[in-house]
């Protein structure tokens, strides 16, 4: 499975990244299954499960696919809208099957989970929601989410975080609480990110969000700004819970209960205090989680078992 899946090309699949953010967010997620314990939950497992997915993140099925499989159950996968042949070639290599439908045709979408004993959704929390007032069998649905970084002092890892899928993950950073922080290096080392993994295309709503947070920062803060990227320093009560592609925004550490109520992932450093938080991790690992069978601090594979 792990070899068929390594086999896969990314950059056939039509996705918004540069070649290169492709390759490299495709390698990283199959080195995540690779690693990746079988971990079998007590009880009487699902014949069949199906997966809902989102279009931020093209590989966010593939995990539990993968778990899934390993563990004898069947899958059902339903693309997020442009991810079509990403996740059809992901099926083929796991032995899934794809169940596509247009979202509001309720009818296909009964048809398409009429026969799982247990769906995994991600998508908006309005979607969420709906699916979850629509199904009697195990639900785990995950809307939008998004991290933070605590740090002292800004790391060099920290713009993994925020170029890997060029921004769009529900693990990316929407902000960087900081100490001490120099822009200039900053931007140095966003330029750096921008060479390495050219960002893909930009929505024109997302052009708009950062013309808008850029003219903020220009206003109230600080800018730095470069083809492809920008760094911006604004006031802690200035914090949006929404993380724009390759934009960093800095806030002082001093004003983190801005970002306290939506904390979902924990970007730091050994030695930093832990605040409370669904998921810790090290920076520049945010958006390269591993797979297993818990997520933002649920057992999802605990849950589907009877």
């Amino acid at each position: 499975m792990i070899e068929a899946l390594r086999a896969l090309d990314p950059t056939a699949w039509g996705l918004p990244l540069s070649a290169a953010m492709a390759r490299a967010t495709w390698a990283d997620a199959v080195n995540a299954c690779a690693a990746a314990p079988v971990d079998r939950p007590d009880g009487v497992p699902p014949r069949r499960v199906a997966i809902v997915a989102s279009a931020n993140v093209y590989t966010a099925p593939l995990g539990w696919m993968v778990q899934l499989r390993r563990l004898g159950v069947e899958v059902v996968v339903k693309p997020a809208r442009g991810h079509a042949a990403a996740v059809g070639a992901m099926a083929r290599a796991v032995g899934a099957e794809v169940r596509a439908w247009t979202g509001g045709d309720l009818e296909a979408e009964a048809r398409g989970l009429a026969d799982a004993e247990g769906v995994i959704a991600f998508g908006g929390a309005e979607t969420i929601a709906a699916l979850r007032g629509r199904l009697t069998v195990p639900f785990l649905g995950f809307g939008p989410r998004f991290g933070i970084h605590v740090l002292a002092r800004p790391e060099p890892a920290m713009v993994d975080d925020v170029a890997l899928f060029d921004g769009r993950g529900c693990m990316s950073p929407a902000a960087s609480f900081v100490d001490r922080v120099d822009l200039d290096e900053l931007a140095g080392w966003m330029a750096d990110a921008e060479a390495r993994w050219p960002r893909g295309e930009i929505s024109a709503e997302e052009a708009i969000g950062i013309r808008t947070r850029v003219a903020l920062a220009r206003a109230l803060g600080e800018v730095r700004e470069g083809p492809g990227w920008a760094v911006l320093s604004l006031p802690a009560d200035r914090f949006s819970p929404v993380s724009l592609p390759r934009v960093l925004v800095v806030h002082p550490r001093s004003g983190l209960d801005a970002a306290r109520p939506y904390l979902a992932t924990l970007g730091t450093v050994a030695g930093e205090p832990a605040l409370p938080a669904p998921r810790h991790c090290a920076v520049g690992q945010m958006q390269r989680p591993p797979v297993g069978r818990w997520h933002e601090g649920v057992d999802v594979l605990g849950a589907l078992w009877r």
